[in-house]
């Protein structure tokens, strides 16, 4: 209707023109219009209304006629009518001129009103009315954001409104001028939720109210697997959501395997082919067919993307997640990832006091987040490295790929012990996976294990490595409790063994930092502390830790023997001198004896010989 109504003023416009040049044969006076559109609607107020259905219409003229006798309302139907004898009682009169109101206007009251003042003169007016849907209600769908996104304009409604009100969860509300559209710096997930909005619609005196959920996506690799029992297939995929990143590359490797899969959409080396509706749609998957027990397991995709920065399309460091294939749920999986960590042996890292250490911990599946606990109790949760004073920061390739690593600073003796660390998976909600790492602070060289129990007559193995990772060592020496030394390196093997039973342990290399001595077989002056010693490359000094070996309780008698039959001969001798002091000191009175202490043997005989001679003549005499 607006538009008809503009269309018959230009009409009007060119044919007013056309005639004025045309005059001398039309005999039309040419006349200056300084505002048509004003000229056209006379007095009437307002000169265009726009009411919402079941709303009221107000209308007049701009001017009061002096004497005003009678106001006549001509309605869009034609019929004109007295205001002050109305044919309903839709139209009552409105002000002290001449003026109408129209209740619960319809659509049938959309047109031309006219109206009509008679008194001492006559005043005429219009008033174009458009009638307009009424709006009780709005719904659409939710409205998705990119995380991260900057400059990003949310239209909140397609609907044609003066103003709008806009209350944002945990914000203050913000009122909008026309178009209701709201521009943010940037998108993050705090302003994800319900947003309330009032707007101001033409026609209605009442704001419609409406909500609109806000959601916001973050970019994410979307993984798993799919099997087809019919086709005897396995589909793995790695998709990309809610980026706008393009894909370069696909590629799936198997952790258990050295060479991975190059999958390109449209090329198969019969058994392996691309999976999904295309690089366009951000899709990467793999399809396996015939799938053996080896084609279980975890799997590793990798996707290559690039975006537009400014005007030039630059590469990204590729996505990677983890995906894990098994014929048993995750939640199985998780249980039995939980109790190999527990039945594993807790590592044993070495560190040097007052240098850098790393701890690293891996999982089987994706995380989304990982945390350490410190011997003490302290937790950390480690973060990407931006500054050089931070103290500790995250380590590895990504949590993606189960990578769940921390870097220090710097270590003291205080943080030696057992480490923690707890991993969440990315698709899992509940137990967390645990490992744990035993740290040790030691100098450059340290011993794998202070404490080495051995067999008389078996195997031990001696092992000091350096600390913080591989350090190639000048030398390797070792000095046995007995005082001996014995230098090693990977020549001498167990052929060529020192005294035909020291050697170098095998699959072990100075060139990795590695010096360690087997001992076979073990004899028993073997038992007791050892010292290894290493010069470490580019270093001045040399290093050394300690290791002590003990007899087991198998081997403990042989060991033992000698030392027993030591002991049971120093008891005999000190119960034999007991003996003989409690002789001295306590000698009983015998029959025969005449001298209370005899002083040797001799004078005991002696004694003896006169008592008998003495005892034979007194016979006789008798």
């Amino acid at each position: 209707m607006m538009g008809s109504r503009f269309r018959f003023i230009l009409t009007i416009f060119f044919v007013s023109t056309y005639l004025v040049q045309k005059g001398s044969s039309q005999n039309v006076v040419a006349v200056k219009v300084q505002n048509l559109f004003k000229m056209q609607h006379g007095l009437g107020w307002p000169h265009t209304l726009r009411v919402a259905q079941g709303n009221e219409a107000l209308l007049k003229l701009d001017r009061t006629l002096e004497q005003q006798n009678s106001c006549e309302i001509t309605p869009p139907s034609g019929l004109t009518f007295n205001i002050n004898s109305p044919p309903s009682t839709r139209y009552t009169k409105w002000t002290d001129g001449c003026g109408v109101r129209v209740r619960n206007v319809t659509m049938n009251d959309e047109g031309r009103w006219r109206l009509t003042a008679n008194g001492s003169n006559k005043l005429t007016g219009w008033t174009e009315l458009f009638v307009e849907e009424s709006k009780t209600s709005y719904s659409a769908s939710p409205i998705s954001l990119q995380d991260g996104q900057t400059e990003a304009k949310i239209e909140l409604t397609t609907l044609e409104n003066s103003y709008c009100l806009v209350k944002k969860p945990f914000a203050e509300s913000s009122l909008v001028p026309g178009q209701c559209s709201v521009t943010l710096d940037r998108t993050t997930r705090a302003i994800q939720g319900v947003w309330n909005v009032q707007l101001g619609l033409p026609g209605q005196i009442v704001e419609l109210e409406l909500q609109r959920q806000i959601t916001v996506e973050t970019e994410r690799l979307d993984v798993g697997y799919v099997t087809d029992k019919i086709e005897n297939k396995m589909h793995l995929y790695c998709n990309i959501l809610h980026t706008s990143k393009n894909i370069t590359f696909c590629r799936f490797q198997k952790s258990s395997e050295n060479i991975g899969y190059n999958v390109v959409d449209g090329l198969s080396d019969g058994r392996h082919s691309y999976y999904g509706e295309g690089f366009a749609k951000k899709h990467c998957g793999i399809t396996i067919e015939k799938p053996t027990a080896k084609d279980y397991g975890t799997w590793r995709c990798s996707v290559g993307v690039q975006m537009w920065e400014g005007t030039t399309i630059r590469s990204q460091p590729p996505m990677q997640a983890l995906v894990s294939v098994a014929p048993d749920t995750r939640s199985s999986r998780i249980a039995r990832e939980l109790q190999n960590s527990e039945m594993e042996d807790i590592r044993t890292i070495f560190v040097q006091k007052n240098m850098t250490f790393t701890i690293m911990c891996r999982a089987s599946i994706s995380l989304s987040y990982c945390w350490f606990q410190h011997p003490n109790g302290t937790q950390y949760t480690p973060g990407r490295l931006e500054t050089d004073d931070q103290l500790f920061w995250y380590t590895g390739e990504n949590l993606q790929v189960g990578d769940c690593g921390i870097s220090f600073a710097h270590v003291t003796s205080e943080d030696a012990g057992k480490w923690t660390c707890h991993m969440g998976p990315r698709e899992q909600l509940g137990v967390e996976i645990i490992d744990s790492v035993f740290l040790r602070v030691t100098g450059p060289l340290a011993a794998n294990k202070k404490e080495v129990v051995a067999n008389i007559g078996g195997s031990a193995t001696l092992f000091c490595h350096t600390a913080n990772g591989n350090r190639p060592l000048e030398y390797c020496r070792f000095l046995s409790p007995t005082f001996v030394g014995i230098r090693v390196d990977q020549s001498v093997s167990e052929s060529s063994a020192i005294l035909n039973r020291y050697y170098f342990t095998p699959n072990r290399s100075l060139d990795y930092g590695d010096c360690s001595l087997t001992i076979n077989p073990v004899y028993e002056e073997d038992i007791g502390e050892w010292t290894c010693a290493a010069l470490i490359n580019e270093e001045i000094l040399e290093s050394r830790d300690h290791i002590t070996v003990y007899a087991s309780v198998a081997s403990a008698p042989q060991f033992t023997a000698g030392i027993v039959g030591m002991s049971v001969g120093v008891v005999l001798l000190l119960v034999a001198l007991a003996g003989v002091l409690w002789y001295r000191r306590y000698r009983p009175t015998f029959p025969w004896s005449r001298t209370r202490a005899p002083s040797s043997m001799n004078n005991f005989s002696m004694n003896t010989r006169t008592s008998n001679a003495s005892s034979l003549e007194s016979d006789r005499s008798n």
